[in-house]
Order: structure tokens, then sequence, then C-alpha cells
């Protein structure tokens, strides 16, 4: 069993490459927890292709072995700052766990 974890995040910027900037920086922020949190057994980010301003700018796909995993990655030191980060450049959030 495999707990899939979604998150998707539109961000805080008038222009594409505004946008564009903060979804850089989310990912370089996002990308290491990876290889920093252990329960983390796979981690990919990926930008939005298509119709800017309506779809969302960034999205996290991460999986764990359960809830737990989760659990232990949501609170981690290493995670929490980059929640912290994110809440400051998104405007909206949305996210979706399941099991593959």
């Amino acid at each position: 069993m495999t707990l899939r974890h979604i998150v998707s995040w539109k961000f805080v910027g008038e222009t594409p490459e505004e946008r564009s900037e903060r979804a850089a920086e989310a990912t370089a922020v996002l990308e290491p927890l990876r290889e920093r949190i252990p329960t983390v057994r796979a981690l990919s980010v990926h930008r939005n292709e298509l119709f800017d301003g309506t779809n969302y700018d960034l999205t996290l796909v991460a999986d764990f072995d359960d809830a737990d995993g989760l659990a232990v990655y949501a609170s981690h030191p290493e995670h929490l700052p980059v929640v912290e980060l994110m809440q400051r450049i998104t405007v909206a959030r949305a996210a979706s766990d399941f099991t593959v």
C-alpha cells in the first residue's frame, strides 16, 4: 500500500513571469525534502504547462508508506519552513490524499 499526497498551489503574482519566479523558489525548497525526510518514498514537483491563470501553477506528488509517514512529513522540522514560505507566496492551495 502506498499513500499518495498531491498538493497544488496558485502563486502570488499578476504576470506569468512573477508566478514562474515563485514556482522556481518553491521547487528549490520542495525537492530537497525527498532526501531530508525519511518517510518520503518518492517526491516530484511539476510546473503547470497549459492554461496559465486558470490552472494551478505547481503540483507536488509525494508517496508515503501510510498516513503515519505523511504525518511525520507534515510535522518534520525540514518541512515546516517550507509550509511557512508557501503560505506567504500562494493565494490558493488544493490537496488530496489517497491509496494507490
